[in-house]
């Protein structure tokens, strides 16, 4: 069963590696999805929070990835100054795309969760189209790629998995932490 089925899921970052994929999964659903850039209608800019209503206005759900990452300064007052908003103007679900193991991303992930939002935290770690789509192309296509990994098994995520994950889980009463299924 799908939710908020004639309110528009907000993409934020819909432009992005994560956002992008979302988006094409939403609207290839049939549902309303407004993606949230400084290029969408209405414009979303992280540093002017005179766009943030704008763009959340009649949404039902929001994918909330923050650029550039939750781990850096002001982050988490952001997040969770936005995630306020987005709960005080209606939104119930949130899919909060995070980081594995870093200490500001997961005091943004409690912000998040204190909203009262039915929200579902994606922690990533890399994404396996760094390779293909980002920056570290240029080193694939060297012949040499250098990670500062040592002897820490890291995950490399497609992002294609972590948008069928965030779908769901803004679309789907079984992923929403009030239901009783």
């Amino acid at each position: 069963m799908t939710t908020n089925a004639q309110k528009p899921t907000l993409v934020l970052g819909g432009t992005g590696k994560t956002g992008r994929r979302v988006v094409e999964r939403l609207v290839a659903r049939g549902l309303p999805v407004r993606v949230g850039s400084r290029s969408g209608v209405p414009p979303f800019d992280w540093e002017d929070r005179s766009t943030w209503a704008p763009a959340l206005e009649g949404a039902g759900a929001v994918y909330l990835s923050y650029y550039p990452d939750l781990a850096v300064p002001g982050a988490v007052e952001a997040a969770g100054s936005f995630a306020d908003l987005a709960v005080d103007r209606g939104v119930r679900r949130i899919a909060l795309l995070s980081g594995r193991g870093e200490p500001d991303a997961e005091r943004a992930e409690q912000a998040v969760r204190d909203t009262g939002a039915d929200v579902t935290i994606l922690r990533s770690t890399w994404f396996m189209q760094n390779f293909s789509e980002d920056y570290m192309l240029e080193h694939l296509l060297g012949g040499e790629i250098r990670l500062p990994g040592g002897d820490v098994p890291t995950p490399f995520l497609d992002a294609g998995d972590i948008a069928d994950v965030a779908v769901a889980a803004l679309t789907e009463e079984r992923h929403a932490a009030s239901s009783t299924s």
